[in-house]
């Protein structure tokens, strides 16, 4: 073969892989653009959109419109550009999973008095931004916002600002404007319970995101939009009370039990025992509420004032879930990694109690194995010395979920009469309901975490609190989702003899690794010095 053959050879086969790798090619990003797919290899997949929302964005029936309303990325401060492709990111991703039901619009309305005027009207409005430029501070209006719309309905997120909490805000407003009604949650009223306006407004406001929330007032029958009741650390609840919330749940209501097992003395770091009314109720379900309190050795620290003074220091009363103490199999608190219970009093399930045949328990929480009771007198001094008096050292459950068909506390008995005001008519009591169809009670032995205060320190209570609603009210669809944006990594929990040997390594080891290195070191020159006199002598 001549040399210009085989050059044409040669070239007409280079010519070819080209062509064969760029085919190769267009069929990857023909199949690629069709086939969504991405790795993500974050430990909490951090970067991937969670099942939950999966799942409501494969049930929707329709198309959601969402539109993002963000200025240009050339207008922005630089902490703020990598923002709107953040966002793409995501939305991309919402719209592989909606098989086509999601319409997603980037809008920037800057220099569009149309687009600007529609942004307004949907409650979107300019962000002012501090930027600093040629050494001046100067403030620049953006927009940042994102509307969610579907039919009549829209919801909208008037400034993102960052991607931390964005999955969970955008699919519980898809759910919100795509469910058919909004499910109503009551908290009880009239019982010296936490007030729903001062020490629960957080867990209001978080629960107002996806729900309308009410108070039920006691003494009346529970209304029939209300779909979950919240009892929060109630006082004496009386008779004719306690019936009601037994009917509420004889009637299919799901009911959430925030029930203290001591009173705190004000001004004073010592307790009583505390009478809710409702332990008669609860044992008749399936749980007893022991007058306890926990003393667990995992726990967190607790700040006190001593006059002008403020100390933190371990406190025993202050129990510390960590996983193992969660049960795998509830949704509830299968994701979450902590959960604080301040005085906290075993909630423990009924061994055939009076109508525990049909019902099913599961304890979502439980101390560490190495916990014990204080009983009688309760001394909440933090300074004490925490030591087991002689009792048995076990695992506590502190939060029970029970799920059933339940019978009516009252089956037999005479129905409470209802007190009546002065002028009121007496209302009317309906035949008494026997038989609950299939619901939920959850039951935990503390109302404290729940509080504000308690919150700001400790917020896995009020993801604990929101997840126990959406499971009773609407089942586990956002429960994956802000679980998820909450996790705790504590330090491995090691013995005082271990913590002592790693105090022990730390101070002399290395010092003593200088000194064995140094003699080596002398040893091996004074060697070497010795061979080199006697064979170069």
């Amino acid at each position: 073969m001549s040399m210009s053959g085989s050059r044409k050879a040669s070239t007409t086969n280079a010519i070819l892989s080209v062509v064969i790798i760029l085919g190769i090619l267009v069929v990857i990003n023909f199949l690629s653009s069709r086939h969504f797919s991405r790795v993500d290899l974050t430990e909490s997949k951090q970067f991937t959109i969670t099942q939950s929302t999966r799942n409501i964005l494969g049930r929707l029936d329709d198309v959601v419109n969402i539109r993002v309303y963000f200025t240009g990325n050339n207008k922005l401060p630089s902490r703020l550009v990598s923002l709107g492709q953040q966002v793409k990111d995501l939305l991309d991703e919402y719209g592989a999973y909606a098989d086509g039901n999601l319409n997603i619009q980037f809008i920037d309305p800057e220099g569009n008095p149309e687009d600007e005027t529609a942004a307004r009207q949907l409650g979107i409005p300019q962000v002012p931004l501090q930027i600093i430029e040629k050494d001046k501070l100067q403030i620049l209006n953006a927009y940042l916002g994102i509307a969610i719309l579907y039919g009549d309905k829209s919801e909208v997120m008037p400034q993102v600002l960052d991607v931390r909490n964005l999955e969970y805000d955008l699919t519980s407003k898809i759910l919100k404007v795509t469910q058919a009604e909004q499910k109503t949650v009551g908290f009880l009223t009239g019982h010296g319970e936490l007030d729903l306006e001062t020490d629960l407004s957080g867990i209001k406001g978080a629960l107002e995101e996806q729900y309308r929330v009410v108070p039920v007032p006691g003494g009346k029958p529970v209304p029939q939009d209300v779909t979950t009741l919240i009892v929060a650390g109630p006082k004496q609840v009386p008779e004719r009370d306690k019936y009601e919330i037994d009917q509420f749940i004889m009637r299919g209501g799901k009911a959430v039990f925030l029930l203290d097992a001591v009173d705190i003395v004000p001004g004073r770091l010592q307790a009583r025992v505390a009478e809710s009314g409702l332990e008669d109720l609860m044992k008749h379900y399936g749980v007893t509420l022991s007058k306890e309190l926990v003393v667990d050795p995992v726990n967190v620290n607790a700040s006190f004032n001593m006059g002008r003074i403020t100390f933190s220091l371990p406190y025993p009363f202050w129990p510390r879930v960590t996983e193992s103490g969660f049960s795998e199999e509830s949704p509830i608190v299968s994701d979450l990694s902590m959960l604080v219970l301040p005085w906290a009093g075993p909630t423990v399930v009924a061994d055939g109690g009076e109508d525990s045949s049909s019902v099913d328990a599961t304890v979502l929480a439980k101390s560490s194995p190495g916990s014990w009771v204080q009983t009688g007198f309760f001394d909440l001094n933090p300074q004490q010395r925490f030591v087991n008096p002689g009792g048995e050292e076990k695992e506590y459950p502190l939060a029970v979920a029970l799920g059933g068909g339940f019978g009516s506390f009252y089956l037999g008995k005479e129905i409470p009469e209802a007190g009546v005001g002065e002028g009121e008519e007496p209302p009317e009591t309906l035949p008494l309901l026997e038989v609950s169809p299939m619901t939920q009670i959850v039951v935990v032995g503390s109302s404290s975490f729940a509080k504000n205060d308690f919150l700001r320190q400790f917020p896995s209570g009020g993801v604990f609190i929101l997840n126990t609603v959406d499971w009773l009210t609407i089942g586990e669809d956002l429960i994956g989702i802000r679980s998820r944006a909450l996790e705790s990594r504590p330090l491995k929990e090691i013995s005082e003899g271990a913590k002592a040997a790693v105090k022990f390594i730390n101070i002399f080891a290395v010092p003593l690794l200088v000194i064995i290195y140094g003699l080596v070191r002398v040893y091996a020159r004074r060697r070497a010095r010795k061979i080199y006199e006697a064979y170069g002598a």
